[in-house]
């Protein structure tokens, strides 16, 4: 964890637990969009993209929460060499990276455009005065001048012309490849502190299969229930998914007892976790091509509960979601589906963390309860669609935020301080 991230959660955290240091004037760092942070990868199919020079690449994200300062955070955390850029800018955009006239602001480290982010560090500008709101688009640009491979989420970027274009509004003679991003947080000044729920997890958490470029998955469809109703609005989701991952083996990322400190319990502001994963813990090892041989229920059992340790420990509310159906999937086995069955017998016992989010029960078919229902998933018998997300996001917000709901509760307690 970062000094500036530490400093950040102390901060907010304090505020949380003391209502009376919420002074006006105070200025309080919110996430406002997050990635986890991903190891280099190799270039695996067409239109992906690794190394970049003299080339400007332009991605955008979404922000979950608005106010009057923002930061951007550059990661190399997993990296396997020193990432050099020259410049850096941040402007409110379309989702298609068109940034709006008279929004582009340059970026700064330490008063510096541009530097080299060593192996397993990553950091945070200098803020940069700058309105924005929730749910609205921002493009980070970032000029590489010579040869750069940075390490993150993999996702459809602009990639300029040769030179540096991190100003110009639009480039027509860009690429759209499958590329690593650079940025990995936004966090926003608030005059308050705003309680932050993690979304945590693998594929399904992240979004995979809905609509691209629509913020569509369980998490965001989440936080636009939550705005349009009033006593919940100051909730703050931030989506912690990364696809492919597991539980207790390291694949598509690090795995989740090894990250859930970074990509969870140090967010700034986080008040409340929603956990699923386990899925590719349970699809991979009765595989015959997977990499860890059988895994019986208790070990999926035991990795939570290190994890709702973690987090109690930490003051902070953790919430269980069953696994959802799989039957029918690339990697699904017989006896996978007994460990997945006795793992969410557990969960729904309810024991030892705050609750239960009954995934499991809101998608799976009542005619054939091992599998999805149709209409909800995307094809592939593991993912939801745009439907089902949809339904994911009620059943959270039905089990934590509806009236006299915990979380309905927690967020009515702090708007009185």
């Amino acid at each position: 964890m970062s000094a500036a991230r530490r400093v950040g959660w102390i901060a907010a955290l304090a505020a949380f637990a003391i209502p009376a240091a919420w002074a006006a004037g105070a200025t309080h760092w919110t996430e406002a969009w997050y990635a986890p942070p991903f190891p280099t990868t190799a270039v695996w199919g067409c239109n992906q993209q690794r190394t970049f020079t003299h080339q400007s690449v332009r991605q955008t994200v979404q922000l979950e929460v608005g106010g009057n300062r923002v930061r951007i955070r550059l990661t190399n955390e997993l990296g396997v060499s020193p990432v050099r850029f020259a410049e850096v800018t941040v402007a409110a955009s379309s989702p298609t990276g068109v940034l709006l006239a008279g929004t582009v602001h340059v970026v700064t480290f330490h008063g510096e455009r541009g530097g080299v982010i060593p192996i397993g560090k990553a950091w945070v500008s200098d803020p940069i005065d700058m309105n924005v709101h929730r749910f609205e688009n921002l493009a980070i640009s970032v000029y590489y001048p010579s040869g750069a491979t940075p390490a993150g989420q993999l996702k459809h970027v602009w990639v300029s012309p040769p030179g540096n274009h991190v100003t110009q509004r639009v480039w027509p003679q860009g690429s759209r490849p499958q590329a690593p991003e650079l940025a990995n947080g936004v966090e926003v000044s608030t005059a308050r502190p705003r309680p932050v729920l993690v979304a945590f997890g693998d594929s399904i958490t992240k979004g995979f299969c809905s609509t691209p470029g629509m913020h569509l998955g369980y998490p965001e469809q989440l936080a636009r229930l939550l705005a349009a109703h009033a006593a919940d609005r100051r909730w703050v989701i931030i989506n912690s998914g990364i696809s492919g991952n597991r539980l207790l083996h390291d694949g598509a990322g690090p795995k989740a007892l090894a990250r859930f400190s970074r990509d969870a319990l140090d967010i700034p502001g986080v008040r409340a976790i929603v956990l699923l994963e386990g899925i590719n813990d349970i699809g991979w090892a009765y595989d015959p091509d997977g990499d860890t041989g059988p895994i019986p229920a208790s070990a999926i059992i035991g990795a939570y509960r290190d994890l709702i340790r973690r987090a109690h420990a930490r003051g902070i509310r953790i919430y269980l979601g069953t696994l959802t159906p799989y039957l029918g999937s690339t990697y699904e086995r017989p006896a996978g589906e007994q460990v997945r069955q006795q793992v969410n017998a557990w969960i729904r016992k309810g024991r030892g963390f705050n609750g239960v989010i009954h995934f499991d029960g809101a998608l799976r078919d009542p005619r054939h309860p091992h599998h999805y229902i149709g209409a909800d998933q995307c094809g592939d018998d593991l993912h939801p669609n745009d439907i089902g997300y949809r339904i994911m996001a009620q059943t959270v917000y039905n089990e934590l935020f509806a009236p006299g709901k915990p979380l309905a509760r927690a967020a009515t307690a702090n708007s009185r301080g």
